[in-house]
């Protein structure tokens, strides 16, 4: 995964990625981005619980990698995250916290180009699935 670091690094050279083995706590989390820190850290086995459920194997699980990586980078290089992070302290309205994840998505798709695009939307569709208001949500078919 050396070439994870050489990505970040050309899109911050500020930037730190960490890999550890899993999520501490009972949560499958793939990624996540610490502003304080200012350091992505992905979560190998969590990535790969995530792409098996969402994909049904881990065929593409290179891809899963991919965009997992880059939403996080969304949300490092997202110049509104401080904002809306307050404001989501604030508020705690959940039309904020979709903002900031819509917000990451949109800067993960530029810079993952090379990634299948049906893939790409089929995974951010699934990951923004809890902000949908519609109780007829359908569930979209897997690319694989």
């Amino acid at each position: 995964m050396d070439y994870f670091f050489s990505f970040i690094k050309n899109a911050d050279p500020t930037l730190q990625l960490k890999m550890e083995e899993s999520f501490p706590g009972s949560r499958c989390v793939g990624g996540k981005y610490s502003a304080s820190t200012h350091a992505i850290t992905l979560y190998r086995q969590d990535i790969e619980i995530q792409c098996k459920r969402l994909l049904g194997s881990l065929d593409r699980l290179r891809e899963y990698e991919w965009i997992v990586l880059a939403h996080e980078l969304g949300h490092a290089l997202d110049k509104e995250l401080a904002l809306l992070s307050e404001r989501l302290a604030e508020t705690n309205q959940i039309s904020v916290l979709e903002k900031i994840e819509r917000n990451a998505w949109a800067i993960a798709k530029q810079y993952i180009p090379f990634i299948d695009e049906q893939l790409f939307d089929y995974i951010q569709t699934e990951s923004l699935r809890y902000f949908s208001n519609s109780p007829l949500v359908q569930p979209s078919a897997s690319p694989a």
